[in-house]
C-alpha cells in the first residue's frame, strides 16, 4: 500500500474509531497522527534518492500496522498489551528517522545539502522522540509527570515536530530565500526546547513556547507573502487555511503555557478548552489543510538549489 492509499483508509478507519466512541478528545490526535498525518507528510515529501530511499521504503511499508496498532494501544489494550502494541510503531518510526538522517550525511558528502531537505529529515526524527514517548505512556513511565503529560508528547513530536516541519520544508522547496533561513532553525529546534521547558521548568517552557509562537506566526506570514501566490488554485487555497491556522492555534498553546506558570488563564477560556481549541487547530486546520495542499502539487527537491 502506498502512502496516499495509507492516508486514505487510515481517514476512514480513524472516521469510524470516532464515530463509534472509542477517542476520547486526546486519542483523537493521538490516533489520528499514525493513521493519518503520517503516511500524507510522506506522500507530500515523496521519494528520496540512493540508500536513503530504501529505509524510506521500509517505513511506508510497515507504517499501516503500525498505525493500527497505535489505534489499539489507545482504544482497545492497556498495561503491558496496549505497551506491546505501541512498540509496533518504533520499527516504523525508526526506519524514517534513519532515511531522513542517511539522506542527510549522502547530502553533505556531495557538497550540497539544501536546508529546505534538511527541515524534513529534522521532522523525521521527531517522530522517534513520539514513538518512544507512547511506550514510556502505556508502561506508566511517566517520570516526575502527569502520565497526560506523556502521552500529549506523542502528539506534539507529531504535529508541532514532523507535520510542521514538513510543511516548512516543502515551503522552502518553493522560496527558499528571504525570511526561510531563521524559520527554518525555528522548526529546527522549537518543539524539542519546549519539551526541555515543560521537563525541566514552567519559565522555559513559557518562554521557548513564545519564541515559537512568534516563530510560527512569521511562518504562516511567509506562507501567505510568499509562497501561496506562486501555487495553484486550489493548492493555494489549502496552504492559505494551514497559515492562517497556524498562529491561532500557538497563540492558544501560549495561553496554555501562561496558565500552567501563573495558575490563571489570560485568555479567560478554561484551560481544559484551550487545550480542545488548539488540538483541533493544530490538527485539522493547519496540519491536515497543509499537507493535503502541498501533496495537490508537490515540489520537487530540484526547486530549492
Amino acid at each position: 500500500m502506498n502512502s496516499d492509499a495509507s492516508a486514505v483508509a487510515g481517514a476512514v478507519v480513524w472516521g469510524g474509531a470516532l464515530a463509534v466512541g472509542w477517542l476520547g478528545p486526546i486519542e483523537r490526535a493521538v490516533a489520528l497522527a499514525p493513521l493519518v498525518v503520517v503516511p500524507l507528510g510522506l506522500s507530500a515529501v515523496g521519494e528520496f534518492d540512493g540508500r536513503s530511499e530504501r529505509f524510506r521504503r521500509v517505513g511506508v511499508t510497515l507504517q499501516p500496522v503500525g498505525a493500527l496498532a497505535v489505534l489499539a494501544s489507545v482504544t482497545a489494550l492497556d498495561g503491558l498489551a496496549a505497551a506491546l502494541a505501541a512498540a509496533c510503531w518504533l520499527p516504523v518510526t525508526l526506519s524514517l528517522g534513519v532515511a531522513g538522517a542517511t539522506r542527510t550525511l549522502d547530502a553533505r558528502n556531495r557538497g550540497f545539502a539544501p536546508l529546505a531537505d534538511r527541515v524534513v529529515d529534522v521532522g523525521l526524527a521527531y517522530l522517534n522522540v513520539a514513538a518512544v514517548a507512547l511506550v514510556m505512556f502505556h508502561l506508566d513511565l511517566t517520570l516526575w509527570f502527569a502520565p497526560v503529560i506523556i502521552l500529549l508528547t506523542f502528539v506534539h513530536f507529531n504535529f508541532a515536530g514532523f507535520a510542521l516541519a514538513v510543511v516548512t520544508g516543502l515551503s522552502g522547496r518553493v522560496a527558499p530565500g528571504g525570511w526561510y533561513r531563521p524559520l527554518a532553525f525555528v522548526v529546527f529546534g522549537g518543539p524539542a526546547l519546549i519539551g526541555i521547558g515543560i521537563s525541566f521548568s514552567p519559565l522555559v517552557e513559557v518562554l521557548a513556547v513564545g519564541l515559537f509562537t512568534l516563530g510560527v506566526t512569521l511562518l504562516a506570514g511567509y506562507l501567505l507573502s510568499r509562497v501561496v501566490p506562486t501555487r495553484p488554485r486550489r493548492q493555494a487555497a489549502m496552504l492559505t487555511v494551514s497559515a492562517l491556522a497556524l498562529p491561532g492555534s500557538m497563540v492558544l498553546a501560549l495561553g496554555y503555557g501562561l496558565a500552567a506558570y501563573t495558575g490563571s488563564s489570560p485568555l479567560g477560556l478554561p484551560i481544559g478548552q484551550m487545550v480542545t481549541v488548539h488540538g483541533s487547530l493544530n490538527a485539522f486546520g493547519f496540519a491536515i489543510c497543509g499537507l493535503v495542499g502541498w501533496r495537490l502539487a508537490r515540489p520537487t527537491a530540484s526547486e530549492a538549489r
